[in-house]
């Protein structure tokens, strides 16, 4: 475990020197690829010979390739691949080395706020987010198997990247989806809806759902991964917002990190609960009994899970508004 940190950096620094698309649709000496990436040869010629010990690369006498996946991944360039979010794993990987300063303190450095000034931030952290998303966002999709003969109304609340609006518009042509974000948020979210050629089915509306309202005569509410980042109080205040926004028969989807009974586990919800530490003011991770208790207390019926591919992850959780 202590030294799980080397494998993800020479991954994380065959991304950032830009080894994988250096080596995109050909060979190359590590001396020829040090020039490309403008490193040292010595230097380049350890990293990529440990790239290959990963599995990350190929290599035959002394030229390089990427291998199958990478090529199919983490080479290509203007996000179809996974380079940005790993990019994105490269800026989280520097917050980590902060979480002891978290624990002692109980609240996230003030270095990872000062990260989040800079000027490519949010697009980063969009596009990156993205990029995560879209290899599962099909599935979910279909998971949550809506009518396909009727308008639907659907709000994403806090849907950042617009990816899980943008499938099930694909998959349901009488569909529309109105992405709730803030407004810093709001202008790459749109990008992303133009790059799809779906802006005439899926909008944005920019706004703070700590402060406004959501709307109404919605027939299902997205809400994924929002909770997380809410302080205590807010996530419960939350699930009520949703539950005024729907039309009577209308669904909330809650999709995150859920944590068992004694909060301990599942190992990757327990972990991911740390982030929340280290990335917001007052975030974390809940149980689903609460989050059976909010739905009931805000009027929603018992809940139903709907199981995902354990490679696609968090599984969906929807509950209706009744009808009087």
């Amino acid at each position: 475990m202590a030294q799980g940190f080397r494998q993800a950096q020479v991954l994380l620094t065959c991304v950032e020197l830009g080894v994988f698309e250096t080596l995109t649709g050909r060979t190359a000496t590590a001396a020829e690829v040090a020039v490309a990436v403008e490193a040292d040869p010595r230097g380049v010629e350890l990293l990529l010979n440990a790239a290959v010990a990963l599995g990350l690369l190929d290599k035959q006498n002394d030229r390089f390739a990427n291998a199958a996946l990478t090529e199919t991944w983490l080479a290509p360039a203007g996000g179809d691949g996974l380079v940005r979010s790993l990019r994105l794993q490269r800026a989280f990987y520097r917050r980590w080395g902060r979480l002891a300063d978290a624990v002692r303190s109980g609240q996230r450095p003030e270095e990872d706020r000062r990260d989040e000034q800079a000027d490519d931030w949010v697009r980063n952290f969009v596009y990156g987010l993205y990029d995560m998303a879209r290899p599962v966002a099909t599935f979910v999709a279909e998971a949550l198997d809506l009518p396909k003969d009727r308008p639907l109304r659907v709000i994403d609340v806090g849907g950042c990247h617009a990816a899980y609006s943008l499938a099930l518009a694909r998959r349901h042509p009488l569909l529309i989806a109105t992405v709730f974000e803030l407004p810093a948020v709001a202008p790459f979210a749109h990008e992303i809806i133009d790059q799809a050629g779906l802006a005439d089915r899926v909008t944005v509306q920019a706004g703070d759902f700590q402060q406004e309202g959501l709307g109404h005569g919605y027939d299902v509410a997205l809400v994924f991964g929002v909770l997380n980042g809410e302080p205590p109080e807010g996530r419960p205040a939350l699930i009520r917002k949703v539950y005024d926004c729907l039309s009577p028969g209308g669904r909330i989807v809650l999709r995150d990190f859920v944590l068992d009974p004694d909060r301990a586990g599942p190992p990757e919800a327990a972990i991911f609960a740390l982030q929340m530490l280290l990335a917001t003011e007052a975030g974390g991770l809940d149980t689903r009994d609460d989050w059976a208790r909010w739905l009931a207390e805000a009027g929603f019926a018992p809940p139903r899970i709907v199981p995902l591919p354990e490679w696609v992850g968090a599984e969906l959780t929807i509950a209706v508004k009744p009808t009087p």
